[in-house]
């Protein structure tokens, strides 16, 4: 066998010095002195080989190498480590340990790109690679590309031995796909320039599975019908601007990935019509919109590395389209909030935005009254926490008597107005889904106190707080001065059309307090006085003030009428006395009156 390949190399030499008089190629005498019984040395093969796994860059154009056998043995050192570091695209074969919407993608492994020529090896190819081997043998210094295109006679450049093209050398109407080594109808095309490259391959209808890596086209057409039949398709590291119409109807595609590419737009309904995709991963491109959905729910979306999308629509898409989005902690929306001062657009993680279908999901159904309605109200942005959901609650109108036992997390807004509740319970001491409350509408119940709020997380956090219309008799001031000490965070309490009882204490504090607060409780002037026909801003102290007629004042006449009888009677007793001893004879009065026995004793 090495003799042959001896005379070959020989043949080749001689053609190479008739059309080339002028350089001289040397051949080492050991390749000449091999025998049968000793293999030629696979070191300089070896090498190539390797060499071919790792070039820069898949998307530059390939270089050209000069070999020289003195370098051989450097060469294998420096790059044989790379050959175990070399990763390779997650696919079938470890199926096993990929998530179960990633089961029906296919992806073709980095290597079989940058090594297209190892990996088909057949016919034509075969024969380069043979007299690329030999010549490589040989050790010979100034084979270069152009020489063996000479050798070759067919089609050949070192290029194509390394398996490399750059695109102006590839012919754009030739298949540039080849199967997979180890997959049933699974393809693999590698730095594409026009989809021709593709289409013009055979049994296109046959393919299951098509990875194509580096496509470079300004739009990318997925009505082609190179896709009908596939169920995985991945077109990734690219180049692409932008993709146009829709993908066939009834399409068979499970697997979606155009991932890696500068996609700026995606047509609307690109994905309406494939009813059993389960994968749809768009990551890493300039996208600001999430296409429509198709007719399934639940697809897996990964959107991660999109730093251009805006959260107000990919909100209303998770929320009525349920998407279940992977990555989450890796993918961020542009969100634009409005301050007090200033408008800013800021970045909020899409993990933030999930909480939205727990507010859709968790909506409060009451049995024997309905059930809630449950919307994103707005997007807070918290320092420290970087986006929180706002759920907004609406349990109005149900005739409810009591509040709902469970809400959405993240409920910061809860409308339970228009019912027929009487008190709060202990829903805000003991509930954890009442915690996040900071906005509660409780218009138009038969609420009787507010005393409950005491001690609470929303005492402490509340921004509004709607109780007109109910049944209010006092106004526990003295844990609501707390709550309003901070003016400037803008908390209103809403209190008109309560009815009060009134006493002189609301003269004298309730009606200074409210003075007071005015800007805190805006509608004080509508607050009521049930037992009396006024407001309680219109009550006056010195009338309710003034204390009712009591019997003390009556004990106080009694007891100065007793203190002038006996005054009267002492004055009579001493007149009579003096009338006895001038006169010797007891004035009429006296001398009716029944002998007592001391007076029997004084006679004798």
């Amino acid at each position: 066998m090495v003799d042959c390949k001896v005379l070959v190399l020989l043949l080749m030499l001689l053609a190479y010095a008739c059309a080339h008089p002028e350089q001289q190629v040397t051949v080492p005498p050991q390749s000449l002195a091999a025998t049968p019984s000793e293999p030629a040395p696979p070191l300089v093969t070896q090498s190539i080989e390797v060499a071919m796994v790792s070039p820069p860059s898949p998307t530059s154009a390939p270089n050209r190498h000069r070999v020289n056998e003195a370098d051989n043995a450097d060469s294998l050192s420096a790059i044989t480590p790379m050959t175990s570091t070399t990763t390779a695209t997650p696919s079938a074969a470890v199926s096993s340990e990929l998530p179960e919407y990633l089961r029906n993608c296919f992806y073709a492994e980095e290597e079989l790109c940058l090594n297209w020529r190892r990996h088909n090896a057949s016919g034509d190819d075969s024969q380069i690679s043979d007299r690329a081997d030999i010549l490589l043998d040989t050790g010979a210094e100034n084979i270069t590309a152009d020489n063996m295109t000479a050798y070759s006679g067919q089609n050949g450049s070192l290029s194509q031995v390394h398996g490399q093209q750059s695109p102006g050398e590839r012919d754009s109407n030739s298949c540039q796909c080849r199967e997979h080594p180890t997959h049933a109808n699974s393809w693999y095309c590698c730095n594409i320039t026009h989809i021709s490259m593709v289409s013009s391959c055979s049994n296109i209808s046959k393919w299951t599975n098509l990875h194509v890596r580096n496509l470079t086209v300004q739009a990318m057409n997925l009505s082609n019908p190179i896709y009908r039949s596939l169920q995985s398709l991945a077109v990734t590291d690219g180049n692409i601007m932008q993709l146009t119409n829709a993908f066939p109807r009834h399409s068979k595609l499970k697997c979606l990935n155009i991932s890696n590419n500068n996609i700026s737009e995606i047509a609307s309904r690109a994905v309406k019509d494939v009813p059993h995709l389960e994968f749809l991963g768009i990551s890493n491109n300039l996208l600001s919109r999430v296409p429509n959905r198709n007719q399934n729910k639940n697809i897996a979306l990964d959107i991660s590395g999109n730093m251009r999308l805006l959260c107000e629509p990919l909100s209303e898409i998770i929320y009525i389209d349920s998407f279940n989005i992977v990555n989450p902690e890796h993918s961020f929306c542009l969100y634009n909030a409005t301050h007090k001062w200033f408008n800013s657009t800021d970045l909020v993680s899409v993990k933030q935005l999930e909480s939205i279908k727990k507010c859709g999901t968790k909506c409060p159904s009451i049995p024997n009254y309905g059930n809630c309605s449950c919307n994103i109200y707005s997007i807070m942005i918290i320092q420290g926490d970087q986006s929180r959901t706002v759920c907004n609650v609406d349990c109005s109108n149900l005739g409810l008597v009591e509040l709902p036992s469970q809400l959405p997390d993240n409920t910061f807004t809860l409308n339970i107005s228009n019912n027929k509740i009487s008190s709060l319970g202990d829903h805000f001491h003991t509930n954890p889904t009442y915690y996040n409350i900071v906005k509660l509408v409780a218009d138009n119940n038969h609420i009787s106190s507010i005393y409950e709020f005491e001690g609470t997380k929303f005492i402490e956090q509340f921004q509004r707080l709607y109780m007109r219309n109910n049944s209010l008799s006092k106004i526990p001031e003295y844990f609501l001065n707390n709550a309003l000490m901070d003016t400037g965070i803008g908390r209103r309490i809403y209190l008109a059309e309560n009815r009060l009882q009134c006493d002189c204490n609301s003269a004298k504090t309730l009606q200074n307090w409210l003075k007071e607060r005015s800007t805190d409780i805006p509608d004080y002037m509508d607050i009521r006085c049930r037992n009396l026909p006024q407001s309680v801003i219109e009550l006056q102290e010195t009338k309710l003030c003034q204390s009712p007629p009591d019997w003390t004042d009556y004990i106080y006449y009694l007891i100065a009428a007793e203190i002038i009888l006996l005054l009267a009677l002492i004055t009579k007793v001493s007149y009579d006395y003096w009338v006895f001893k001038t006169a010797g004879y007891l004035p009429w009065p006296a001398s009716k009156m029944p002998k007592l026995p001391c007076d029997w004793l004084c006679e004798s």
